[in-house]
């Protein structure tokens, strides 16, 4: 090592200029060079770092030299993170023709933090991944663990925890420097944090407090005190306040402790104070462009409070400012687009509650049709779109996931007039003037649209967290049923489209007010989107059956010959113990199936669910790419309706829905085989299975509801029947027709 680089190694930036200046001058190195751009740069002298940087672009360290041009652009902050970007990607380019690895692993760090800056949170991820796979073809532990962190942070920032914490986890187990852990200890934290558990989180910072003890790290101290304070808010505002302002003494102001300072002033009722700081927030550069959205938000939030015809107006102006921030950073999330979408709702949930409020149910409308989960089901098909050609799996189409075309109020009613939709809004918590969120369930019958007040959204909240947790749970069954279910003597089919917690209610447990089961009066379906995006299935094929691809499930066996046997000779029955396999290549024979019923186990693939077929899980990406598209799908496989999220995207049944498919029958949760073979066995029994899903459904969910729980059968358990949903795709909304005139 050169006395320049072990000068610049040791951190005396200055005193490094000086020794690799004067080496630089006789020895002519562009190495030297590099560590004196690069010490510049540390010392903040960003002119000098930049005339240094674009002397070595004219030599054969010019990779090293767009990566330090890169890093000065993001120092300079506002207005050159696309610069920024550009330098690092040249930077990729470069050592990438060289096939320098540890230079490449650096310039991936570069490209990260400039795709954040710009909001793009996927190609961060994507770059990040790339240091992670540099990291460990080198054996590199410190940035292997920087990368975990580079990694956690653009998950979180998506709104994709669980994968975040599986990153953090990964960090933690390969880091052994005291700055790394209190960094990793933090990032933790904050993941707790916004995972809702704060006992959790404050652990975890007290930890990244404690490793930072050995390290003094003026940044991590800082953003310590920042979510201490965040997490003192309710319980003690003058500790939160005084951590705040050690923050401020050190640093000045920033974004975000002028955003705590606006709650904490808003919290004891100075709404004049909580204005100036949060209008003060607004006029600063943000630490990254996740953060304008919720400025603008916390303003809609105030003014909503301070009430009034005028402070209405400003709320709904800052509601949809928010809404256009969130819409912008979503593009860029792609494949965990739903992550992102029910991690950022909040704008959305208090412009619809704001116009619920007054009774503008078409406007509404008009915004859930924006938060239009059909817009999520994409995200599922984009996990596919946004890999390497090489990647795709075969037979199955390339072409572009196009969305679309933009629809009308008038649109989304017209194509459901033969339906009976309501929406269900459990909006999620503000953070000024919290506690007096409702529940509003807005409604389509014949072409209106109306909407209630359902009352309180905490309590309605934990009722359905309670019911989800224990199906039998006949309070929340019964304080639940007349909220959901309108009051009337229709027998017809209704439609549930839950958003937020309401979106897991087990809709086949729910209870009249005076505790009969609502099903007895009319059948429920649930659907997770107020429009498809592409025609519905026809179902000419004959059907498929498949079950127990890989020998280990004798009750899921004994399933399949029970339904080929009831649908007749034509079912094409496949599995461990028939004379066919039962591949991807014969679930792919199901494109255009009549039915598709699989009896197989359901597993976890990072983020997803996937099918176990014989040869290879698939999983909802895939079925989406591949058209799969049965007319009628029977999933009785564990958890095949469940997802990550509130709202069940990702899930196998959302993928098929999304490919075509008319009408799915899935479960929310783990069911035992031999539960599922009863409950499969009496569906296709029913004489209106085919035509009439949902009441076939509910015909024999009431009988094993009557049985209370014999300990024979183990499919009158509440949780077991409970967990069986028939899923219903949205009408199609025609394309607006576009006219032409002859010149």
């Amino acid at each position: 090592m050169s006395s320049c680089e072990r000068t610049f190694r040791s951190g005396d930036y200055q005193r490094g200029v000086k020794v690799c200046l004067d080496s630089y001058a006789r020895t002519g190195s562009e190495h030297d060079l590099s560590w004196v751009a690069q010490a510049h740069m540390y010392l903040g002298q960003l002119t000098e770092a930049e005339s240094d940087a674009r002397q070595l672009l004219a030599g054969p360290l010019y990779g090293e030299g767009y990566r330090i041009l890169s890093n000065v652009m993001l120092q300079r902050g506002e207005g050159y993170e696309v610069a920024a970007r550009t330098h690092a990607t040249l930077a990729v380019f470069a050592h990438q023709f060289t096939g320098d690895e540890r230079a490449l692993t650096s310039d991936y760090f570069a490209l990260a933090q400039a795709t954040w800056m710009v909001g793009d949170f996927m190609a961060s991820l994507e770059a990040a991944d790339e240091a992670l796979k540099l990291s460990r073809q080198l054996n590199d532990p410190p940035n292997e663990v920087a990368a975990q962190l580079a990694r956690a942070d653009a998950l979180r920032r998506m709104g994709d925890l669980r994968s975040a914490a599986d990153a953090l986890t990964g960090a933690l187990a390969r880091a052994t420097k005291p700055c790394d852990v209190a960094w990793i200890r933090l990032k933790m934290g904050m993941r707790e944090m916004e995972d809702g558990e704060e006992s959790q989180a404050k652990l975890e910072l007290g930890w990244a407090q404690e490793a930072n003890a050995a390290c003094r790290r003026p940044d991590i101290s800082m953003s310590v005190a920042v979510n201490q304070a965040k997490l003192l808010r309710r319980e003690d505002a003058a500790a939160a306040r005084a951590r705040l302002d050690e923050v401020t003494r050190s640093k000045g102001e920033v974004v975000e402790t002028l955003l705590q300072y606006g709650y904490l002033a808003a919290d004891r009722g100075d709404l004049g104070e909580a204005d100036r700081y949060l209008t003060k927030a607004a006029s600063l550069d943000p630490p990254d462009p996740d953060w304008p959205w919720e400025i603008a938000r916390a303003r809609a939030e105030l003014f909503e409070l301070r009430g009034g015809i005028f402070g209405d107006l400003l709320a709904e102006l800052y509601y949809r400012q928010s809404m256009a921030m969130v819409a912008s950073l979503r593009k860029t999330a792609r494949a965990r687009s739903a992550y992102f979408v029910s991690s950022h709702r909040g704008p959305y949930d208090g412009l619809i509650a704001l116009l619920a409020r007054t009774g503008r149910w078409r406007d509404a409308l008009a915004v859930v049709l924006e938060l239009d989960a059909s817009d999520m089901l994409r995200a599922t098909a984009a996990q596919v779109a946004v890999r390497d050609d090489a990647s795709r799996e075969p037979n199955v189409p390339a072409e572009d996931i196009i969305a679309p075309p933009p629809a009308t109020i008038d649109d989304v009613l017209s194509a459901w007039r033969s339906r009976d939709l309501v929406i269900l809004i459990a909006p999620s918590s503000r953070q000024i003037g919290p506690g007096i969120e409702r529940v509003y369930r807005l409604r389509i019958l014949h072409g209106e649209v109306t909407g209630e007040d359902l009352g309180d959204a905490g309590t309605v909240r934990n009722w359905a967290t309670a019911l989800f947790a224990d199906p039998n749970d006949r309070k929340a069954a019964r304080a639940l049923g007349p909220m959901i279910v309108p009051p009337g003597t229709s027998d017809e089919t209704l439609h549930v489209l839950g958003i937020g917690p309401l979106g897991k209610v087990p809709l086949a447990a729910l209870r009249n007010a005076d505790g009969s089961p609502i099903i007895a009066r009319r059948p429920l379906a649930r659907v997770l989107a107020l429009r498809a995006t592409a025609a519905e299935a026809r179902g000419t094929s004959p059907p498929v059956v498949m079950a127990d691809p890989r020998g280990d499930l004798f009750d899921a066996a004994m399933e399949g010959r029970i339904v080929a046997a009831a649908l007749g000779p034509g079912a094409q029955l496949s599995g461990a113990r028939t004379t066919v396999a039962a591949t991807r290549d014969r679930l792919w024979a199901a494109r255009d199936a009549e039915l598709l019923h699989v009896a197989t186990h359901v597993v976890s693939r990072g983020n997803r669910r996937a099918l176990r077929l014989a040869d290879v899980d698939v999983d909802p990406a895939e079925m989406v790419r591949a058209h799969l598209a049965p007319h009628l799908a029977v999933l009785a496989s564990c958890g095949s309706a469940a997802a990550t999220d509130e709202e069940g995207w990702g899930s196998i049944a959302a993928a098929l829905l999304e490919s075509g498919t008319a009408a799915v029958l899935a479960t929310d949760r783990s069911v035992t085989d031999a539960a599922s073979l009863s409950i499969v066995r009496d569906f296709y029994a029913q004489p209106d299975w085919r035509t009439d899903p949902e009441r076939a459904l509910a015909r024999i969910q009431l009988a094993l509801a009557a049985r209370r729980g014999s300990l024979d059968d183990p499919s009158t358990n509440p949780r077991t029947w409970a967990a069986f949903s028939v899923l219903r795709r949205p009408p199609v909304i025609p394309a607006p027709t576009i006219t032409s005139r002859s010149r």
